[in-house]
């Protein structure tokens, strides 16, 4: 495999390492003053600069995954490998404290979970050394030059698995086309999601003989089990009888919020006990959203707030919470199967979308806005597949929810279609693993031979 030596690196790389301290630099100070509050903080910054805890594993497997959505589809791959390889050591890293959480409580087949440190050659450097890894997988589209540099170097494969590339993404690398058509010159594989995905990275560099197409892996993501008990636990939890039209907003953004909250106004004034369960993205922007709630002058309570609250016993209007705001994190997926409807956030607003995947395994019928381009090919098959309704904005929101909500078949029907839609496309994990199993026998047929 043809790779640049330190010295013939591009002015590109100089400037892009020249960037990093920079930053640091910067940041350092609010980074420091934090950690004076808060001691976790500390470690986390240590561990972004380079500084890593005693790793635990030898020639483990590496295996990189952003942040919340990269780690649930990184889960059932880990566990296949665990499986049939079950000496395999396997070190987890993430870009974000919520992605690093999420492993940590679902992927305990994961031996050591770290924080990504700042992509410098000094850091990396470091990592690389001390975690010496047999192989790394990167989930998705996590291009780290130096991290893909340094590994190259030392000969250690790289498989960028359930790899997507979205359009805004894609205008954006081939502004840098050349800087990144040498790192992914180390790459050995690349295993995308879709042909278009496939397109997209050979266009930006990538042999197209190391690319496959083998679908999304988050089609085969762990569901839970909820049963008609759990769910009237859950509804209990919630202070709800179990009989109210419940509207669910999951992973919300700001522009979002608003919408949903004037919305929610208008149609308890036909449908007064529609409940609205607001899951914002970010639970840091939880007192943004109550504020919202108070200008509005609308009933809410936050969901770790709620006590045994009698709601069968108070059917009049105006009595107990018109919103139930989500303040937990892990609790989404679940509290899904409650829903009367479900509305993908981060769509009426051009965020991307979120996924749309997890209502449809309790056959909910689900919506979503126009822009929803991180999931571009899931989005448009599941609209054909008539699994899910797309709104063009507010008033089209607005006219969807008002129908739905007063047909019970027209919901069931599109909750069904999402359904089969969703187990004709699983099966992505055994393909992938297939794809990687070579890679993993040479890594542990090396490591038995130290």
């Amino acid at each position: 495999m043809a790779r640049l030596r330190d010295e013939e690196a591009p002015m590109s790389y100089l400037i892009y390492n020249a960037l990093s301290p920079c930053f640091l630099i910067f940041s350092a100070p609010y980074f420091l003053l934090r950690s004076l509050a808060q001691r976790h903080l500390r470690k986390e910054f240590l561990q972004r600069i380079g500084c890593l805890p005693k790793i635990s594993t030898r020639r483990p497997v590496w295996v990189h995954a952003a942040s919340v959505g990269e780690v649930f589809c990184s889960i059932p791959l880990v566990r296949r490998i665990r499986r049939e390889f079950p000496h395999c050591e396997i070190v987890l890293t993430t870009m974000t404290r919520t992605g690093s959480g999420t492993a940590q409580k679902h992927l305990p087949e994961a031996d050591q979970v770290l924080l990504f440190p700042i992509d410098h050659p000094l850091t990396i450097r470091k990592w690389v050394s001390k975690i010496n890894p047999v192989l790394l997988m990167i989930a998705e589209t996590e291009l780290w030059p130096n991290l893909l540099r340094r590994c190259g170097k030392r000969g250690i494969p790289i498989i960028l698995f359930n790899g997507r590339i979205s359009q805004k993404s894609f205008r954006n690398y081939l502004l840098l086309k050349s800087f990144f058509r040498n790192c992914l010159k180390e790459i050995s594989l690349f295993l995308m999601q879709t042909e278009q995905d496939r397109t997209r990275i050979i266009a930006m560099g990538a042999r197209s003989d190391r690319t496959r197409v083998l679908g999304n892996l988050k089609f085969d993501q762990s569901f839970p089990s909820v049963t008609h008990e759990t769910m009237a636990e859950m509804a209990k939890s919630l202070g709800l009888g179990g009989k109210e039209p419940i509207l669910i907003a999951g992973s919300t953004h700001p522009g979002e919020e608003e919408t949903l909250l004037s919305l929610l106004k208008e149609m308890r004034k036909d449908a007064p006990p529609l409940i609205l369960l607001l899951a914002p993205r970010h639970l840091d922007r939880l007192g943004e959203v109550e504020k919202l709630l108070e200008k509005e002058s609308i009933p809410w309570i936050r969901k770790t707030s709620l006590t045994a609250v009698d709601r069968p016993g108070q059917e009049e209007r105006g009595k107990g919470p018109e919103v139930i705001l989500l303040d937990t994190m892990g609790e989404l997926m679940k509290l899904y199967s409650l829903g009367t409807l479900v509305f993908v956030g981060g769509s009426l607003v051009p965020v991307g979308g979120h996924n749309p995947l997890e209502p449809l395994f309790f056959k909910k019928c689900v919506l979503f806005g126009p822009h929803m381009f991180n999931f571009s090919e899931i989005a448009r098959s599941l609209i054909e597949a008539g699994g899910a309704v797309q709104v063009r904005g507010r008033e089209d929101l607005f006219l969807h929810l008002k129908r739905l909500l007063s047909d019970e078949g027209a919901r069931d029907e599109i909750g069904q279609k999402g359904y089969q839609f969703l187990q004709k496309h699983r099966g992505a994990t055994e393909k992938t693993f297939e794809e990687i199993r070579p890679f993993l026998e040479k890594g542990w047929d090396a490591r038995t031979m130290e």
